[in-house]
């Protein structure tokens, strides 16, 4: 049998046995065999707090600039030996990676030893106040602030070279690939978080008993027991990346006497983002008391004597979560493998193909979730057990008991993703015009017209974009 319950069923007799029936953790307050026109007044506090505060405050900014060059080359105005422009490749890779700080945290609230009150044996005419109030409060804050800002701007160039005005030679230009690799992981901070409410003890127990006829006593006493928790997570990412691959604009033109060929290679950007909201995870106990809620008696006061008991009992159990989430992505590509010339050259064929210029953009972005196990405190099953029994003639008698027990829960996501790509490929807009073949005589000198080609092949320009958005979800069990 748990020692701690004081049931009604043990009897009256046993209750006025009242020291040996209290817990031994109780706050016990006793007034008793005063004499006769007595005053006694006792009034008890008792508070126990367990507050815990945890916040990180992040921010980060980067800042990443590259220029790759192969190109800006020129071979012009050579005579009788070919010419030839190749170019390296011009690459950039760029990862970026932020994570904020995470709050854990288990916090247990400290334990009160209920309030025990007796008024017992004091003479006639006495008068007795006594006030007890007890509270047991347990609080925990986790706070997560982030802000992230990421700034990439790759520039890679293989192109813009120029290969004019020669006679008499071959005209070779190879351009190499120009290509762009971002990638960006941002991560918020976490909170995670179990918590349990203090023990108020047995809560109240109040006995005003065997005092002398006309006496008049006051018995007041309160109990508090709170329990909150609150996760805040609020997130700020900003990222902006801006790439431009070039291996085009390259010329070769106004040759004589020559074949002429340009060959870009290829021009690409690839650009994956990662965005990850702060997440909060609770385990939430409310407090309570660890047997009943008290009991109240007021037994064998004599003949005309005021008994006056006061009682209130209040358990909350407060949870609160809120993820506020802004996220911008700002991607902008432009990949070109085009803008060549290879234009009024004399006395060979012409040969343009382009590489391809494609795009690749990927954009996952998740907001913050709220997932909540909240147990609320159940510990009034046998509050207030209430006994008033062979007073006096005459006497007022009056008792006033209240349970209260509230639990609240809030939870609350506000996102906003704000994705803007754009995306520009270009392996077109050549030309190879006004050329003229070499002549061709027969053999007798006369002139047949020019043999030559001319031709013209572009690569493939392709844009993929790919986003994902997962809005904030909200998750509770409550017991």
């Amino acid at each position: 049998m748990n020692k701690q319950k004081i049931t009604y069923a043990l009897g009256i007799a046993a209750f006025l046995g009242s020291a040996a029936l209290f817990p031994a953790l109780a706050d016990d307050t006793t007034v008793a065999g005063n004499g006769a026109f007595s005053a006694s007044q006792v009034q008890t506090s008792s508070n126990n707090a367990t507050n815990v505060s945890q916040t990180n405050n992040t921010q980060a900014t980067n800042t990443v600039n590259t220029n790759n060059n192969t190109g800006n080359n020129s071979a012009d105005f050579n005579t009788g030996s070919s010419v030839s422009i190749n170019t390296g490749a011009a690459n950039a890779q760029v990862g970026i990676s932020n994570t904020a700080g995470s709050n854990v945290a288990q916090v247990s609230g400290g334990t009160s030893g209920g309030q025990n009150t007796t008024v017992a044996g004091n003479g006639a005419f006495s008068n007795t106040n006594a006030n007890a109030n007890s509270s047991n409060n347990t609080s925990l804050s986790q706070a997560n602030n982030t802000t992230f800002t990421n700034t990439v701007n790759t520039s890679n160039n293989t192109g813009n070279n120029s290969a004019d005005f020669n006679t008499g030679s071959n005209v070779n230009i190879n351009t190499g690939n120009a290509n762009a690799w971002v990638g960006i992981q941002n991560t918020a901070g976490s909170n995670q978080a179990a918590v349990s409410g203090g023990s108020g003890g047995t809560g109240t127990n109040a006995l005003v008993a065997g005092n002398g006829a006309f006496s008049d006593n006051n018995v007041g006493s309160s109990s508090h027991n709170s329990t909150s928790l609150s996760q805040t997570n609020n997130t700020n990412f900003t990222n902006s990346v801006n790439t431009y691959n070039n291996t085009g604009k390259n010329s070769a033109d106004f040759n004589t006497g020559s074949s002429v060929s340009i060959n870009t290679g290829d021009a690409n950007a690839f650009v994956g983002i990662s965005n990850m909201a702060g997440q909060n995870s609770a385990y939430l106990v409310g407090g309570g008391m660890s047997g009943y809620g008290g009991s109240i008696a007021i037994l064998g006061n004599g003949a005309f004597s005021s008994n006056n008991v006061s009682q209130r009992n209040a358990l909350k159990t407060a949870l609160t979560q809120e993820n506020l989430t802004y996220v911008a992505n700002y991607v902008n590509t432009m990949n070109n493998t085009g803008n060549n010339t290879a234009s009024f050259n004399t006395g060979g064929a012409v040969y343009l193909t382009t590489g391809n210029a494609n795009a690749g953009v990927n954009i996952f972005n998740t907001a913050g979730s709220n997932e909540a196990w909240v147990v609320s405190p159940s510990y009034f099953a046998n509050a207030a057990e209430i006994a008033i029994l062979g007073n006096g003639a005459f006497s007022d008698n009056s008792v006033n008991a209240s349970q209260y027990n509230k639990t609240s829960v809030h939870q609350k996501n506000h996102t906003m993703f704000d994705n803007t790509v754009n995306t520009k490929n270009n392996t077109g807009h050549n030309s190879s015009d006004y050329g003229t073949g070499t002549p061709i005589y027969d053999s007798y000198g006369n002139w047949n017209g020019n043999s030559g080609m001319s031709s013209s092949y572009s690569g493939g320009a392709n844009a993929g974009v790919g986003m994902y958005n997962l809005a904030s979800s909200n998750s509770l069990s409550s017991y």
